[in-house]
Formats: structure tokens, C-alpha cells, sequence
């Protein structure tokens, strides 16, 4: 049978394509190497579709800013209709030169002055202009050796505004030549003329004598995002080496004249606020639920953002077996976002745990040693299963044979489990995923395929 898909609505071709790849067969869903050989009459092969699923959103103690953790998210989300706002904060000190430092010369004049920030050059969201405001911070005792919540944010003084500018994203070959020497690539903020003057007239007695008069001039700086109608997610790490605040200047005998004044890894203080906000978005009525049948969609955010709490119902009542096979899918719901498939990209992994006790949380049998994972079997990676007229099915599978097996030799408790979005790249991000649920409607629902030789 030919299947038009242009005649299809996007919620129709996506179904249509799952079952024309499964041919509405289980066993093709889960992998054909799943399925015995006619030989094997003793294996039994059944799927748990009742799986509880239940979407949780709570602060991550977890993550922390400031002292030694130089990234953070800078700017705003405001255009998913799934997941909705986020939104990055940042906070950051710079050093002085040197101690006792002096601008060069004498009769100095401004010529402008720039503060730049570490950028990877991979963002999320648009590749399009994002509204930044620098102030001057006030937040007392901002310290470099303090850890900070990303879920306070600190204070700056409204009044004094250093900054209004509409920046873009980082390119890889977004250098710049400043008088002749090349630099890498960062996130370039120009600050006003008079802020530029007002460092000019610190002298070596005064705020620019050490670290301690010099901080108490400058406490840090705050870069604010509009929250509004920004699409664009930036990811900073101070401390690449390009975070500082570049005084350019002349003076009455020389121009083209320099003074950096450096984020410092081991003395600058730096904190990173991140919002969530998740009003109006389509995920808002299926968090935190607790609904004792579960959620039929499960919603899962990189960090900090929504996991899942599942759980596998019964399970002890499973008959005595040996365990040959036992496959967790995850079937991602395609949704139509009118184009921005490519710009709200999905997580390329997730990863399951058990819980030990209500907030302690252990690895699956299945892992392996924590030291030397064994990833391949365990699974959990993004797979693309089918792609007929463009619709996309993903799914996402772990192998948890050995778990089920400990379970049933009651070696091990029928647990709650923990689903979550992991990132590789930064300890706040941003991609996101929306699959069935156990509740769900099949094919597209949470399931636990067991492929098992009954004793």
C-alpha cells in the first residue's frame, strides 16, 4: 500500500509512519533481534504497557555556581509552546592589570570600552539578535570562593546601567583584529562612555591599589537578559581566557593604548541565575501531578528542568523465569512546531536510575561498573528507528535484563525509577523531549518488553 503523507495532518503521518515501520507488530518496534527463532519454545515474550509515569519539576540542589564552575546560561527562551521560558542570568567580577596600577602616560583620553565573555560557539534557539543589559552589581560580600544556587539571583543597582545592547550569537570564526593582534572569538558588549571615563580617573592609591579597594569600586558586573521576546540560549565559560573588560585609550603622547582588566580564575567572583517558567507552556498540567494511574506523556528537560518517576507495576508477581531479554522503550511524540524541529533539539541521550531510599538515588545492575560503564548495552542514546516522508520516529531504549533478574530473585526491591534528560556539555542546558507515557496510546506509550524462559 502506498501512504501519502502530504494528505496527512502531522499528528496522523507521525502515527502512520510508527505503525508502517512496525507493521503493528510489537515485536518489530522493540528490534527484530528480540524476537526467539521458532526453536525456542520455551521462551515467552510479553510487553508491560502499564508502566506509572509521573513528570516531576523541582529545584536541583545538585547544581551549583560560582568557585569552580566557570559555565552558565545567558539569555532567554521565550517561544517554546512545549516547554516554555528560560531564561540565564549572569554575574561576574574582573582583576585588576596589576597591583598598583596606573593607566599610561598622562592626559589620557577614551576611546571606547568593551566587555567581553568566554562563549562556546554553539547555542540554543535562533541564530538571531538577543537584547543585553549590563549594571553594576551591588550584591554584598560576592565572593569567589562561594558556591551559589542558580536559583538566587543576586543584586545590581538598576541605576546603573552600563549597558543596552542587542548581541549575537559566537561564531567559531567571529575573531576580531585590535590593532593588529587577532582574538578568539567571544561575546563583545560595549560600555558606556562613562563608565570608561570613570575607570580613567582611578588611580594606583585608590580603587586600583589592590584586589580589596579595587572590589570595593567594582563588585561585579550583572548581564541581564530581556525575558520577553528573546529566543536565544548563550553558553559562557569565563574562564577561557577572553572574559575581561577592555579599556581602549590614548594619551597625550601615545594612541592605540590597552588596558585589560582580566577575569581571574582563581579570584573573581561569578554566579549564573536560571529560570524556569513553565505558565501557559504545554507541559504545565502534567507536572507534579501524582495522579496514581500517572502521566500519559513524559516530559523530560536537561537540567535543571523535569525528570520522571516511574514505576514498574506487579512486577514481583511476574512468574518465576530466567531473564533473557528485558528492553525499557521511550517513544519520542513528534509535535508540530512549525519549523523549529531543528531550533528545540532533542536530548542525544537520557539515563535511568533506581531510587535507594525517597532522595537516594543508585545505578542499574545493567550499568555496570560506575568506573567502566558498559554504555553500549545499557543504551539510553537517541535513536532514529524510522524515517518515511520526512516524520522522524525516535526512540529511546535501555536493557535492563540483569535489574529485572535481581528483582525477581528478590535480590533487589521493586523501586521507583528515575528518567532523566542528561547533557554532556554544560551543567545547565537546555534540550528537551516529550514521550508517551504508560498511560500513553500505543504504539507511542512507555513499555517494558521481557523476552523470558518461564521455570
Amino acid at each position: 500500500m502506498k501512504i501519502n503523507f502530504r494528505n496527512l495532518g502531522y499528528s496522523a503521518a507521525f502515527l502512520t509512519a510508527l505503525y508502517a515501520f512496525t507493521g503493528c507488530n510489537e515485536s518489530t518496534i522493540l528490534g527484530k533481534d528480540l524476537i526467539p527463532g521458532s526453536d525456542k519454545v520455551t521462551v515467552k515474550d510479553t510487553t508491560i504497557n502499564n508502566l506509572i509515569t509521573l513528570n516531576v519539576q523541582e529545584a536541583d540542589s545538585s547544581i551549583r555556581t560560582g568557585q569552580a564552575n566557570y559555565g552558565a546560561a545567558l539569555g532567554s527562551i521565550t517561544d517554546d509552546p512545549i516547554f516554555g521560558k528560560s531564561s540565564g542570568f549572569l554575574y561576574t567580577g574582573v582583576g585588576l592589570p596589576k597591583l598598583e596600577f596606573s593607566f599610561a602616560g598622562t592626559g589620557q583620553t577614551l576611546d571606547s570600552v568593551v566587555l567581553y565573555i568566554g562563549c562556546d560557539t554553539l547555542w540554543y534557539g535562533e541564530n538571531q539578535g538577543m537584547n543585553l543589559r549590563v549594571y553594576r552589581m551591588n550584591e554584598p560580600d560576592f565572593k569567589a570562593d562561594s558556591n551559589y544556587s542558580y536559583t538566587r539571583p543576586l543584586s545590581y543597582d538598576q541605576g546603573e546601567l552600563l549597558a543596552n545592547v542587542t548581541a549575537f550569537p559566537v561564531y567559531p570564526k567571529d575573531s576580531l583584529s585590535i590593532y593588529g593582534v587577532k582574538q578568539a572569538p567571544a561575546l563583545r558588549i560595549p560600555l558606556s562612555a562613562a563608565f570608561g571615563n570613570l575607570l580613567l580617573q582611578q588611580r594606583a592609591d585608590g580603587a586600583f591599589k589592590d584586589d580589596t579597594t579595587f572590589k570595593a569600586f567594582l563588585k561585579g558586573l550583572a548581564i541581564v537578559p530581556d525575558t520577553n521576546v528573546s529566543k536565544t540560549m548563550l553558553f559562557v565559560n569565563l574562564n577561557k581566557g577572553d572574559t575581561r573588560i577592555s579599556v581602549y585609550y590614548k594619551n597625550s603622547t601615545e594612541d592605540s593604548l590597552i588596558a585589560n582588566f582580566p577575569f581571574q580564575q582563581y579570584y573573581s567572583p561569578h554566579a549564573n541565575y536560571f529560570t524556569r517558567n513553565y505558565t501557559n507552556a504545554q507541559v504545565a498540567p502534567y507536572l507534579n501531578t501524582n495522579k496514581p494511574t500517572g502521566d500519559t506523556a513524559i516530559y523530560l528537560q536537561e537540567a535543571p528542568g523535569i525528570y520522571t518517576k516511574f514505576q514498574i507495576p506487579g512486577i514481583e508477581n511476574f512468574p518465576k523465569a530466567i531473564i533473557n531479554k528485558a528492553e525499557l522503550v521511550f517513544t519520542k511524540i513528534n509535535s508540530n512546531l512549525a519549523g523549529k524541529e531543528k531550533i528545540f533539539t532533542d536530548p542525544d541521550r537520557l539515563f535511568l536510575w533506581r531510587y535507594i531510599t525517597h532522595d537516594s538515588l543508585g545505578y542499574i545492575v545493567d550499568y555496570g561498573n560506575p568506573s567502566n560503564p558498559d554504555l553500549a548495552y545499557f543504551g539510553g542514546n537517541r535513536t532514529v528507528i524510522s524515517n518515511i516522508g520526512g516524520i522522524e520516529v525516535v526512540q529511546y531504549k535501555f536493557n535492563i535484563a540483569r535489574h529485572l533478574q535481581f528483582m525477581l530473585d528478590k535480590k533487589l526491591d521493586n523501586s521507583v525509577f528515575k528518567l532523566e534528560a542528561v547533557s554532556n556539555r554544560h551543567q545547565i542546558d537546555m534540550r528537551s523531549v516529550k514521550v508517551g507515557g504508560g498511560t500513553g496510546t500505543p504504539p507511542i506509550n512507555a513499555k517494558l518488553r521481557i523476552i523470558y524462559t518461564q521455570l
